[in-house]
């Protein structure tokens, strides 16, 4: 990756993590994309995609929440595979037809809760408004750079938020109904992690985290309706 596009948001922009990324950078050349909307659409993939090829760029780099991770994703997969996005998705029959082609990504996440930077899908809303899933190996970031002073920014309702979402997918992984005692063991810990560290400090950021992390860390042995119980479970929180 020589020339990276930086996939990101307006509130990243505006908390001045954008500037620190560009600041580390260098001289090195890069284009920004700033215009990821809270639910990431097929529109969005296509106007970064656009900045991407006008840039002349060879990566992405995403920076900020699930949203703009999974948006960088989609334009790992537009950019470089021919077609509508829905022809990718998991439900159409599209994880084999995403191919090694994808463009490199790079995700530095800014929350504890989505843990799309080590988890290989994408969730987009596509042109016939239908939320999908993208699924397949070649989705997952090259590299996730997770630091815990990016998230100090966060207005409390969100840290509040992710923090719960962290804690909601170790749920998932544990509770799901096939056996698997490894991931068992991991959720269990990122669980510990994060429900005692939720109080306020540097620690409480990292920690759930780290237990979000763990949550995505082994494969999921199942999948059951924890998701679907994150909301109500953040609003009690």
């Amino acid at each position: 990756m020589t020339r990276p596009l930086i996939v990101t948001d307006a509130g990243v922009r505006a908390a001045g993590l954008l500037a620190k990324a560009e600041a580390a950078l260098g001289d090195m050349p890069h284009g920004v994309f700033d215009g990821t909307q809270s639910n990431p659409t097929e529109a969005g993939v296509r106007a970064a995609a656009a900045v991407l090829k006008q840039q002349g760029c060879d990566g992405l780099v995403a920076i900020g929440g699930g949203s703009s991770i999974d948006l960088a994703k989609g334009v790992a997969i537009a950019a470089s595979h021919a077609g509508p996005l829905k022809h990718y998705a998991t439900i159409e029959g599209g994880s084999p037809r995403i191919t090694e082609a994808v463009l490199p990504l790079i995700a530095v996440p800014t929350t504890a809760g989505t843990g799309s930077e080590v988890a290989r899908g994408s969730i987009l809303i596509v042109d016939d408004g239908r939320k999908l899933g993208f699924h397949s190996w070649h989705l997952m970031p090259r590299v996730a750079i997770l630091d815990p002073d990016l998230t100090l920014g966060l207005p409390p309702a969100l840290t509040a938020a992710t923090g719960m979402d962290a804690i909601t997918h170790c749920m998932e992984t544990f509770m799901a109904p096939a056996v698997n005692p490894p991931a068992d063991g991991i959720a269990l810990d990122g669980l510990a992690r994060g429900w005692a560290h939720k109080g306020i400090g540097l620690r409480a950021f990292t920690q759930p985290q780290l237990g979000r992390r763990q949550s995505q860390a082994p494969p999921r042995h199942a999948e059951c309706a924890v998701p679907a119980r994150s909301d109500p479970i953040q609003r009690i929180s």
